[in-house]
């Protein structure tokens, strides 16, 4: 028979479905919330927040010192001419930086500006992989989908050609109808092996971003619309940029430096050793041509983050308005798939009551059979896409899953 060697593969394949669906049994599917924590954990960004925080601490630690800067030492020794003269004076000197007037607090701000960035910064990218993670979970939803409808019409592709190679042995039908019924049943097998490939593509993709061997199901709630934190990212590093102004326009000449020194003097020729304590202030001379290119370049790049800071606004109030017309049009086709899906579920069981009464043809019998398909595919991706829709409008709202 023509559809006998495809018993085996068939018997095979589904013990394979079977046992991976008795594993997904026992073990529960992650949430999407899961899946991105998976995906944050493997990130680069999350790789290196430890260091970067660090990197904060330290600055903090700074900018809470008396001093500007580490303390320096200097030691100068001088002997007098000839190895008679026996006159030696020895110095020693201490002295630190001091912070300048309004440095030390605008330096302060900067840190507390630069590590609220840090945190907008990590929301934003929390968010950027929830979009992946919402995508590939819904691409792995049809794919699973697909992969279901197309196993079913492989068994009733298998039960209409065993049906007609009954009939052809009685005499009841010619052969050519046998031959129909073969070609229809690897026309289904194929598509059953494409809908295996997509699956496996879309396993290997959210495996890549998430590590997780089990796909997180697409079932999420409409979020209320809230602070987008792609926004909020903007926002913060225009404040970061701001306090970097100030601190360029604060810091407008090297520190001061004070010092204590002591001095310890011999003068020679039996003259009594002698000691002094020094005291110095450094007080170093500012201007334009010091830091006019650091005041200029920080201006430069508040005006960039302001910049940003409008256009992200506009992106997700745009991007928001867009989400919702697509989650109307996603929840009208996946309705108007549902009524084509039940007309041509109709239709068929008609035509195939009628067949096997014998008074319908072969080929309007798999004609019928192909527009249900057809029928349940559309319905089952309208569905998908109606979720998709949902999901990609809680991302346009700035939620997480």
């Amino acid at each position: 028979m023509l559809f006998s060697s495809a018993r085996p593969r068939m018997a095979a394949i589904m013990g394979l479905f079977a046992l991976a669906f008795s594993v997904s049994a026992q073990t529960a599917r992650p949430t999407l919330r899961d899946a991105v924590d998976a995906a944050w954990n493997l990130s680069p960004q999350a790789r290196a927040l430890a260091n970067r925080q660090a990197e904060l601490d330290a600055r903090a630690r700074a900018a809470g010192s008396f001093l500007a800067g580490a303390p320096t030492v200097s030691l100068a020794h001088k002997a007098g001419r000839g190895a008679a003269s026996g006159a030696q004076e020895t110095e020693a000197e201490i002295s630190a930086p001091l912070w300048q007037p309004r440095l030390r607090s605008a330096t302060a701000s900067q840190v507390e500006a630069d590590r609220a960035a840090l945190s907008a910064q990590i929301a934003s990218a929390r968010l950027k992989l929830a979009a992946e993670a919402r995508e590939l979970a819904a691409a792995a939803a049809l794919a699973e989908s697909q992969l279901e409808l197309a196993g079913r019409k492989v068994g009733e592709a298998q039960a209409l050609a065993a049906d007609t190679e009954r009939r052809v042995r009685a005499g009841e039908s010619a052969r050519v109808d046998a031959l129909r019924a073969g070609s229809a049943l690897r026309e289904a097998e194929s598509a059953r092996a494409g809908a295996e490939g997509a699956l496996a593509r879309a396993l290997a993709n959210w495996r890549a971003l998430t590590g997780l061997a089990q796909l997180a199901l697409l079932d999420e709630a409409q979020s209320p619309d809230g602070a987008h934190p792609l926004v909020q990212a903007a926002e913060a590093q225009a404040r970061a940029a701001r306090s970097r102004l100030e601190v360029a326009e604060a810091d407008r000449r090297d520190p001061m430096e004070v010092g204590v020194g002591l001095i310890r003097e011999r003068p020679g020729g039996g003259a009594p050793t002698e000691s002094a304590i020094r005291l110095s202030l450094r007080v170093p001379l500012g201007g334009d041509i010091r830091n006019g290119a650091r005041i200029a370049a920080a201006r430069a790049e508040l005006d960039a983050a302001e910049a940003e800071l409008d256009a992200s606004r506009r992106l997700a109030t745009s991007e928001r308005e867009a989400a919702i017309a697509e989650l109307e049009a996603a929840r009208r086709s996946e309705r108007l798939a549902l009524e084509r899906e039940r007309f041509a579920r109709e239709a068929q069981e008609l035509i195939a009551k009628s067949h096997r009464l014998g008074e319908t043809d072969l080929p309007t019998r798999l004609r019928a059979d192909a527009e249900r398909f057809e029928a349940e595919l559309a319905r089952a991706r309208a569905a998908i896409e109606a979720r998709r829709a949902l999901s990609k409008l809680n991302q346009a709202n700035g939620s997480m899953p």
